[in-house]
């Protein structure tokens, strides 16, 4: 048995047109449940058991149909959102794991320095000595005690955890930085790897956002730059201030830190000691990515239904993205359902 819902709540129905004449067809999109053994119906919202394949079935021929499944990072409502509201989140927290690889205990000795500032101007990025003097002579506080730091090389499994409480910070604009100065090159200078930071905001309903180092927008400050050094010739660009995607001595590799995982590589026994400093843009600790939707029809592949599962239990507010578009025009329409999720 199927049960049909088109204009009545909560499969709600709006368009949004823009130059609607210039388009051959306007957006059109319909959508229904069907009723099955683990899927039924109170009043206008879905019931499903959790871990139930859940098939949505279409009626129209958009060109586009992205899918918000209600979950937290998926919501509809929070597609522009950029910053949380102050008054919802109950907890920061800002956390990440380091460890070394290559080199020996003589040659991790006071390798890396995290710091913070809620004062820090920020860099010029064009103007290198200046900013050079700026970091090695500013003022900084210590994101973490310099004592907890890893003292010798280990592995991803032994990585040394941190977490700090943000929730002083909410709402002031920090800077975070980092200074790879190696003291002894009896040894290969150990590659320091920073692996899965981000700053974890906790809301009363018990959902997060999460803001990776990605978005924190680090900058090198290649304190080498004009030496020279022949473990660095690869770097012919931007040598002040760039980063590379390979395994560079001394030089910082920021590829992964989408997912907050960065490091910067090791030089070899005898090497001359390298010198860098990453520091970031001004971070707004309640700052968040936006929500974002999952596509399932394009232009080249039409679809008749789609199937998802809810993992977990609770209330979610699905919704479909029905999009026809141009180079002049765009049309939309939404459709969206109210869906329980049950033990």
């Amino acid at each position: 048995m199927k049960r049909y819902i088109y204009l009545l709540i909560p499969l709600l129905t709006f368009a949004l047109v823009s130059c609607e004449d210039e388009l051959e067809e306007k957006a059109a999109l319909d959508v229904t449940v069907s009723s099955t053994g683990n899927v039924t119906w109170e009043g206008n919202t879905v019931v499903v058991k959790k871990g139930t394949p859940l098939t949505f079935d279409f009626t129209g021929n958009p060109d586009f149909i992205t899918f918000f499944s209600g979950e937290s990072g998926r919501k509809f409502i929070y597609r522009k959102r950029d910053q949380v509201a102050l008054k919802d989140i109950v907890s920061s927290k800002l956390s990440f794991s380091v460890w070394y690889q290559y080199g020996n205990a003589a040659t991790s000795v006071n390798l890396l320095k995290l710091y913070l500032s809620e004062t820090f101007p920020g860099l010029a990025k064009n103007k290198f000595e200046a900013d050079s003097v700026l970091v090695e002579g500013f003022a900084w506080n210590d994101l973490v005690d310099p004592s907890k730091m890893p003292t010798a090389p280990s592995n991803a499994a032994n990585a040394t955890h941190f977490e700090v409480d943000f929730t002083p910070y909410l709402g002031k604009r920090m800077t975070i930085a980092a200074c790879y100065k190696p003291v002894s090159n009896a040894a290969a200078q150990p590659r320091v790897n920073i692996v899965g930071m981000k700053i974890v905001n906790t809301m009363k309903d018990g959902t997060t956002s999460t803001l990776f180092a990605g978005d924190f927008n680090f900058t090198p400050v290649n304190m080498m730059c004009h030496h020279r050094l022949n473990d660095q010739r690869s770097m012919t660009v931007n040598r002040e201030y760039g980063s590379v995607t390979n395994s560079t001595s001394g030089i910082w590799n920021l590829s992964g830190a989408t997912k907050g995982d960065f490091f910067i590589h090791s030089s070899n026994s005898g090497a001359k000691l390298k010198y860098s400093w990453l520091v970031s843009n001004m971070i707004l600790a309640n700052a968040c990515s936006p929500d974002y939707g999952q596509p399932i029809k394009n232009v080249t592949e039409g679809t008749s239904s789609y199937t998802y599962i809810y993992k977990t239990a609770g209330t979610y507010k699905a919704t479909f993205v029905a999009t026809n578009s141009n180079y002049k025009a765009e049309s939309q329409v939404l459709r969206e359902l109210n869906i329980k999720v049950v033990e």
